[in-house]
């Protein structure tokens, strides 16, 4: 018998997994303990809280933050590999039966991290080596765990169920209707402002702690993200401004051009590097690789031909995103990075023999410095008041002169109204975050702003479905709908949960039969 994502997760609350390895994030399934004999010394609450990262390293977890984050942007296209889901997804023909639609790893997760929220306070109880500070601190880390996981789906299919408290075993009601996106958002942005006290600053002299575990500043850009989301840009500037202007502890630099792809995304945990799911050569990211390629692997996804869509000036031919982030290669953009690094200096002549594939061990970045100064600017530009336009444009500045060292510090530097600034903002995310999961978003963003999506569908959108030979006015009219932005929610999902509502855009009166 089939059962829902509520179902299924009942059991991961039940057995906790245990692991010998020293390596705190590679918790892996190697004995079993049953709940009542595990919840015992803070090592157990250590354990419970490393599976919560562990959780989201897995493919299935990682794929869907690529597919979700990229796949409907005008980043990519079709690969040179192919798989029917993803075809679908691309094509803009997406249905409640595409395995895209699955949310169960994601609320796998957030049960995970339910868990330890309701069994780790009793084990302060119980351990008197088990200081409140350090309690204080995992229950901080697990909550910023979740709130990513759901402002993620909601960001993916609005309105979704929302579960504070963990199935810990089949005696719970698994059906639960849907919250609204606000209400839900508003809950997480008040959740996290209360721990952020709560979190470590920063973990010592370990690097990999620094960047892979949430820290303070980590807890300060989701708040900042979720607030520019819900168009709260006053409190989204003031948490950009303390990720900014905090260099007591965990110090943020912005990695120089001749070592930004290498060291902040080929090797990963970066001066840069503000949160970033941790991956080795135990832990592989084989997710990235499928999607964007290595030893071997045909992608199946490639870069769209940006030039083409955005025109020849939107990349400078000195840029190094440009040079570094993709390459034309037997006739496709294949994508570089994460996955590959570029040994040549050479702005101008990019070639395929220029990258060396890596060992799909690249991390995946949540956030990093670039994210504050970016989300900052969006927020600075739809305020609007004193000097507003100025400062986001100075914050665009940096991004892109880091970028272009070859010109002037300041060159983007001049007089703009709000929608010139606005778009500078648009086009300078896109090139600074190519194939890091966040542009789709970015573009419903902007879309749930402008309240329609006819000006982005046709500024942006419709071109890359034109370049995959797809009809024009199919495509139009399947994208511009205010719905169609949302994923629709899984078939299997609404026949067991009775409670869920299909998203409008994608409602049928034949294909959901619920039981």
């Amino acid at each position: 018998m089939k059962k829902s994502i509520f179902q299924t997760i009942t059991c991961l609350a039940v057995i906790i997994t245990l692991s010998g390895c020293s390596d705190w994030f590679s918790i892996t399934p190697q004995s079993e303990m049953v709940a009542e004999d595990f919840w015992k010394d803070k090592t157990d609450v250590a354990s419970a809280v490393s599976s919560c990262y562990r959780g989201m390293c897995e493919g299935n977890f990682v794929r869907r933050l690529i597919v979700w984050g990229e796949v409907r942007s005008d980043n990519v296209i079709y690969g040179q590999s192919n798989e029917t889901d993803l075809t679908y997804v691309l094509n803009a023909s997406i249905s409640p039966s595409n395995s895209y639609t699955q949310w169960g790893d994601f609320y796998t997760v957030i049960n995970n991290c339910n868990t330890v929220l309701a069994k780790a306070p009793s084990v302060r109880d119980n351990d008197p080596n088990f200081s409140q500070a350090e309690l204080n601190q995992y229950l901080a880390e697990v909550k910023a765990i979740r709130a990513f996981c759901y402002f993620t789906l909601v960001r993916t299919f609005n309105d979704i169920p929302y579960i504070s408290e963990p199935y810990l075993d089949d005696t719970r009601e698994y059906k639960v209707a849907q919250s609204s996106a606000d209400s839900i958002l508003n809950v997480l942005i008040e959740d996290l402002k209360s721990v952020e006290g709560d979190v470590a600053k920063e973990y010592a002299v370990n690097t990999a702690y620094n960047k892979g575990r949430v820290t303070q500043k980590a807890i300060w850009a989701l708040i900042a993200d979720m607030c520019l989301w819900r168009q709260d840009y006053n409190q989204c500037i003031t948490y950009c401004d303390k990720i900014i202007n905090t260099n007591a502890y965990n110090p943020l630099t912005l990695v120089p051009a001749s070592q930004y792809f290498s060291k902040v995304f080929f090797d990963g945990n970066s001066d840069e590097s503000i949160w970033e799911l941790q991956f080795d050569y135990n832990t592989n990211n084989g997710a990235v690789t499928s999607m964007y390629g290595g030893t071997n692997t045909n992608p199946l996804l490639c870069a769209s031909s940006l030039s083409d869509l955005r025109g020849s000036s939107f990349f400078r031919e000195k840029d190094y995103r440009r040079c570094n982030a993709f390459v034309l290669n037997n006739g496709s953009y294949m994508i570089k990075k994460y996955v590959a690094n570029r040994t040549s200096n050479d702005l101008t002549t990019i070639k395929a023999s220029d990258f060396v594939w890596g060992n799909s061990t690249s991390n995946w970045i949540f956030y990093r410095l670039a994210d504050a100064y970016l989300m900052k600017a969006e927020a600075l530009v739809e305020r609007n008041t004193g000097n507003d336009i100025t400062d986001a444009v100075a914050l665009v500045s940096q991004i892109y002169d880091r970028s272009n060292p070859d010109l002037d510090p300041g060159s983007l530097i001049s007089s703009y109204n709000q929608a010139m600034a606005r778009d500078l903002v648009f086009d300078e995310r896109q090139r600074e975050f190519l194939f890091e999961g966040k542009r789709y978003f970015d573009i419903v963003r902007r879309i749930r702003r402008e309240g329609s999506p006819t000006d982005i569908v046709s500024n942006y959108l419709l071109a890359k479905y034109v370049s995959m030979s797809l009809d024009q006015t199919t495509v139009f009219s399947k994208l511009n709908d205010p719905d169609a932005i949302y994923f629709p929610i899984n078939q299997e999902e609404l026949k067991l949960n009775t409670l869920l509502h299909q998203n409008r855009f994608y409602e049928t009166s034949s294909d959901i039969v619920k039981n």
